[in-house]
């Protein structure tokens, strides 16, 4: 079943938040889903851990730290295994990334919505489609927009979006929008359904966001799978 890597040379561009919310909401909607948080942070690693702690169970298989050597086989095992893998991926280019785009069936790259961003993803597109070359074979991808704005696009979110089209490179229609939700998520070590709204603020707003993209997400991978 398919491979899914969350990649971007940038730290702070929203990949383990990305990789998060998709692997909730596919989760939710009853798929049997596996996270390798190939991320030094460990951020879903240690979400895990607090659970475990806590004794609740955890809506998905983490798989944490794995080694560069053991990635690809690890790829292969839980997508034989599993309805999704989910890749969690360092936020540098390096023979980890290498090797889990290489069993990709889909790479996403979130970006937020400013110059420097726009340009880091553009160097993750560059090394996406260095690496199909090098394979012989297409690498399908979507820009995602990450950390949008609810309330409105700025001009300058404009012009970075009309220079992603006009490159004809293929942009995820609905982005992660910035929300606290996203944030306590990882404080409070629950899922968004579990989140108290008494306690965070625009929890509703959140959970249909995190829907949204995860359908687009899908649809993404059917589209791909079927070409």
């Amino acid at each position: 079943m398919p491979a899914i890597s969350v990649a971007n040379p940038k730290g702070g561009a929203g990949k383990t938040t990305l990789t998060f919310v998709l692997a909730c909401e596919l989760a939710r909607s009853g798929a049997s889903v596996a996270v390798i948080d190939a991320d030094p942070n460990a951020i879903i690693a240690g979400w895990g851990r607090k659970r475990t702690e806590q004794d609740r169970e955890t809506p998905f298989q983490i798989i944490a730290g794995p080694k560069e050597s053991e990635l690809v086989r690890l790829i292969d095992q839980y997508t034989a295994s599993h309805d999704f893998v989910l890749i969690d991926l360092e936020g540098t280019a390096s023979r980890m990334t290498s090797r889990a785009l290489a069993r990709s069936h889909l790479v996403l790259i979130p970006f937020n919505l400013s110059p420097i961003d726009a340009e880091l993803a553009a160097n993750a597109v560059g090394l996406i489609q260095e690496e199909a070359e090098a394979l012989g074979r297409n690498i399908p991808f979507r820009l995602v927009r990450s950390r949008d704005n609810a309330a409105m696009q700025t001009k300058t979110a404009q012009r970075i979006i009309a220079a992603i089209d006009a490159a004809e490179l293929p942009l995820l229609p609905v982005g992660l929008v910035e929300r606290a939700a996203y944030r306590d998520i990882f404080d409070f070590a629950q899922t968004l359904e579990e989140l108290d709204e008494s306690k965070t603020s625009g929890v509703p707003a959140a959970r249909k966001n995190a829907h949204e993209v995860a359908r687009s997400v899908l649809q993404a991978v059917q589209e791909e799978m079927r070409a």
